[in-house]
């Protein structure tokens, strides 16, 4: 991808100062006594994806990693998911991520879990992977596509470092039926910005990969009715401190309100996936 492109990419998402010192502070304030900090304290900030932290349990039950397991975390951001497989399944996880401030925060916040010794984040382009051939277990991406134009360099590149009979779980937002999605959102603040195909075209893309589809599911349904719960929540008492707010900044509810506008009309829709490459 061009230079400029993947400047204006990771300027989307860079913001001044350190997200892992906030957050920290953030849940250090909250928290009750002085044990050693885990993983699962940073979810509602760190799980920068419709669902949170429950998506990702969803995720990791279909890829049903095994201990040393070598993930590839694809868009890695501040690393939440890539904490959570290195916990939760000890496995071994490289976050590749375009912002180089989202990496240095994931590391950060690697270290303060303890999980610094399982996660390693590399500021990389996806559609680039610095691994060899045949070198990951299983591999990984939430709400990354979005911002990627050559959505399918991305699921060969994916292929190519899987591998044989590894596994590939996909969880993002595509393009609904009704029209284009209101902007700013929190992956794109205009439409130029914004690279969105419908399910069957993404599905498409990631066969010719040479992945074998073994899960397609919707979960617009699910994420709006999360939408809907955290929008009652917010009316009623304001966005918690420790929220997607730490990340998003003072757009926050605008483009968390223009997420569930369209997702109620239909602009967009959240699907899941599983795919492998085969063993031939």
């Amino acid at each position: 991808m061009s230079d400029d492109y993947l400047t204006s990419v990771a300027g989307h998402y860079a913001r001044e100062g350190s997200l892992a010192e906030r957050i920290l502070t953030l849940v250090t304030a909250q928290r009750q006594g002085d044990g050693p900090l885990s993983f699962k304290e940073l979810a509602p900030a760190d799980q920068f994806h419709l669902r949170g932290k429950d998506a990702s349990e969803e995720m990791a039950a279909l890829l049903d990693a095994k201990p040393g397991a070598r993930i590839l975390d694809v868009g890695s951001g501040i690393g939440g998911s890539a904490r959570l497989l290195a916990s939760a399944y000890q496995a071994e996880v490289l976050g590749i991520d375009l912002t180089a401030s989202f990496c240095a925060d994931a590391a950060a916040l690697s270290a303060a879990t303890g999980l610094g010794d399982r996660t390693d984040f590399v500021c990389a382009d996806a559609t680039n992977i610095p691994l060899g051939d045949a070198s990951a277990d299983l591999a990984w991406t939430q709400h990354v596509a979005m911002n990627i134009p050559d959505k399918g360099a991305v699921y060969k590149e994916v292929a190519r470092v899987l591998k044989p009979g590894g596994r590939f779980a996909l969880y993002d937002i595509m393009l609904g039926p009704t029209g284009d999605p209101h902007y700013p959102t929190p992956w794109a603040s205009q439409a130029g910005a914004s690279f969105l195909l419908p399910p069957p075209e993404v599905h498409a893309l990631l066969l010719a990969a040479g992945l074998r589809e073994h899960v397609w599911l919707d979960r617009t349904a699910e994420a709006l009715g999360w939408m809907r719960e955290r929008q009652a929540a917010m009316k009623a008492s304001g966005p918690p401190p420790l929220s997607l707010q730490v990340i998003l900044g003072t757009h926050f509810g605008e483009m968390m309100g223009n997420v569930a506008r369209n997702l109620e009309e239909g602009r967009i829709v959240v699907q899941l996936g599983m795919f492998r490459k085969p063993l031939d």
